[in-house]
């Protein structure tokens, strides 16, 4: 499989290109991948000023995202406004207009999907084709579209299904964080989601919220606040649920050592660890770790 950064129809209205067209995609149908679907093409796109596509139709199913930018959409007869966030779908058959703002050009990612299954897979997250959102969690989406790209040039076998993997995963996380077409775009709820998503990556390294809302460039205090407003539970709270949630298993393991975990985990002290993990469960990590 061959991997070139040309195809017939893609657009050259742009400045600045990232893109992909797998030359053998049809082969990915040999996986036998359920349900049936193969990536085709992909990539980012820095549009020009005069950035405008009119197609009546598409060889295959696509997905696009707003990264920055703003301009128009016309999909399924309706006009409508797309800015930074908005994540767009359309089948090969639907008719479609997307123009960049000459003040603020679109930069956006596209990704084309092909086989009988490629629209069962936008239809199970109900991101059917002619559908319009603002997706908030806009900067993970972002990360694994770059991922999807990387893992395409590179052609292998193994890359391309780590790229279906990957786009895979952004469609969750479109369908999952989605507003309305006309929703607001909310800085407070992406931070949530930086700082959500730093306790989740890095909680053992993590030694306090403190810790956690300095990498996250905000104040404790902050993202307490965003916690209260868009969460169920507070940083403290997320940040030893998901210690001790790791030292549960940690402990089962045999012949472990308290102090090792607590090491493990951050804790400057088995002593600290012993503590907290015991408010948390109400058992010691020693009985745990010997009883189960």
């Amino acid at each position: 499989m061959i991997a070139t950064n040309q195809a017939e129809y893609f657009s050259t209205q742009v400045l600045r290109t990232r893109r992909f067209y797998l030359t053998g995609w049809k082969r990915q149908f040999a996986e036998k991948p359920i349900p049936p679907w193969a990536l085709v093409a992909g990539g980012c796109e820095w549009c020009a000023p005069d950035f405008i596509i009119e197609r009546k139709s598409l060889p295959f199913t696509a997905f696009e995202f707003v990264a920055r930018g703003s301009g128009w959409l016309t999909l399924g007869g309706r006009r409508l406004e797309i800015s930074a966030g908005h994540a767009f779908f359309y089948s090969p058959a639907m008719p479609h207009v997307i123009q960049s703002a000459e003040a603020d050009p679109l930069v956006k990612y596209f990704f084309n999907l092909s086989g009988p299954g490629a629209e069962a897979v936008l239809s199970s997250l109900s991101l059917e084709p002619g559908t319009l959102i603002r997706v908030m969690d806009a900067s993970r989406v972002t990360a694994l579209m770059e991922e999807v790209i990387d893992h395409a040039l590179r052609t292998s076998p193994s890359s391309v299904l780590a790229a279906r993997a990957a786009l895979g995963y952004a469609l969750v996380l479109c369908a999952d964080s989605r507003q309305g077409a006309t929703s607001r775009y909310d800085p407070a709820y992406s931070t949530y989601l930086r700082c959500r998503g730093h306790l989740l990556r890095n909680y053992p390294v993590l030694a306090s919220v403190c810790q956690a809302a300095g990498h996250c460039h905000v104040s404790a205090a902050y993202m307490t606040r965003l916690f209260k407003r868009y969460d169920t539970e507070t940083p403290l709270e997320c940040l030893v649920r998901l210690k001790m949630s790791q030292a549960m298993v940690k402990l089962r393991t045999p012949g472990v050592q308290v102090k090792s975990v607590a090491h493990e985990l951050g804790y400057k002290s088995p002593a600290h660890f012993s503590r907290a993990f015991k408010a948390w469960c109400g058992r010691s990590p020693v009985e745990v770790r010997d009883h189960g």
